[in-house]
């Protein structure tokens, strides 16, 4: 009965103590997604991507353009050629696709590297610097708007427009110093 007594007991001060401890509760909100889109160094590494994109996918294209041709004479010649030829340019065709179908997935995993690669520093970068503000600001927390689940929020605490320009001039200096 004792416990059960203290147990209320300290509810009730922990109750009453929380108005005292919310008031200086200060929360925000960083969008990283956002963020890495409009600082600097992530939209020099998504025009680097997307170079790198566009040549496996024109690589890509030349080489579907080819087992579509191959397709298209196989489906001509098929009444001409002899069965053994006709084997032959089928097998020749599912090679070449086995081999279209496997340079398609190498494609897949080297750009989801060279993502991933591009990106995680600068993330990293990014969470460094919410920290800072986080603590020069006094927040007790910064929560990741999209990993969150939050819905909705008051506008003035998301802070990723600070985030994106303290970090776009820490950037642009280590930029200055490379050269």
């Amino acid at each position: 009965m004792k416990k059960v007594r203290l147990a209320v007991i300290f509810c009730c001060l922990c109750l009453l103590a929380t108005p005292i401890w919310a008031s200086n509760f200060k929360i925000a909100i960083v969008d990283m997604q956002k963020a890495l889109n409009m600082c600097e160094a992530g939209k020099v590494a998504k025009a680097r991507l997307q170079k790198k994109f566009e040549k496996m996918k024109k690589d890509l294209d030349a080489r579907q353009k080819e087992l579509e041709k191959l397709k298209q004479e196989l489906e001509k010649q098929s009444l001409m050629l002899s069965l053994d030829a006709k084997r032959d340019k089928e097998r020749e065709y599912k090679r070449k696709l086995r081999d279209f179908q496997d340079l398609y997935q190498d494609y897949k995993q080297e750009m989801t590297r060279a993502e991933y690669e591009a990106i995680q520093p600068i993330l990293r970068d990014l969470q460094r610097v919410a920290e800072e503000i986080r603590k020069k600001e006094g927040y007790l927390v910064v929560f990741e708007k999209n990993n969150a689940g939050i819905v909705c929020y008051e506008h003035g605490i998301d802070i990723t427009d600070k985030v994106v320009k303290l970090y776009n001039a820490e950037w642009k200096k280590g930029q200055k110093k490379a050269k």
